[in-house]
């Protein structure tokens, strides 16, 4: 039986979507409480060796860059990942849509390091990790959420999406994994 290799997935903590003054900012309360969760962690993670990869959403959609007024634009501070993350060593990826799996150099990065357990966390419970943990069940990529590691685009309270997405066998709160 194969040996399971985790990654932890941070997804889109960029300043439009973290930050008051950003473009398409979600909801900044939830992100000021969840970086430092997040923080600890990729720390914990990379303590275990444990892969670390985060996502930046770059939209190529006209029609998208005009909703969110041209929000995480490549290149602009607004697409570059919050820097209250504290540590950024390697895999950077970029996606132009919700789902992390559309990125091609990311399913191959899986594949060459045999991974096969993620844990998701970041932004938006709504969008991009709901489509990315449906994304990761079709391709029978065993996926849990840290669910208090993630943070919703409006400043609803989380529990009500968290059951609302995703089953509680697949929810996991982040103190179990440090």
């Amino acid at each position: 039986m194969e040996q399971e290799k985790s990654a932890l997935i941070v997804i889109d903590l960029q300043n439009d979507f973290t930050l008051k003054n950003g473009k398409a900012h979600a909801c900044t309360s939830q992100a000021d409480i969840t970086i430092p969760k997040i923080n600890e962690l990729i720390k914990s993670f990379e303590n275990k060796n444990i892969e670390v990869v985060y996502f930046k959403t770059e939209w190529k959609s006209l029609i998208i860059k005009l909703l969110t007024k041209n929000s995480v634009k490549p290149g602009s501070h607004g697409a570059e990942l919050d820097k209250r993350l504290t540590s950024l060593k390697k895999n950077i990826f970029v996606k132009n849509n919700k789902n992390i799996f559309s990125n091609r150099e990311f399913v191959e990065f899986l594949k060459k390091n045999n991974i096969n357990k993620l844990y998701l966390s970041g932004l938006a419970v709504e969008h991009c990790i709901n489509t990315s943990f449906k994304e990761a069940q079709n391709l029978n990529i065993d996926t849990d959420i840290i669910s208090d590691a993630i943070i919703s685009y409006k400043c609803t309270e989380l529990t009500p999406l968290l059951n609302k997405y995703f089953p509680s066998k697949n929810l996991v709160i982040s103190s179990s994994l440090s």
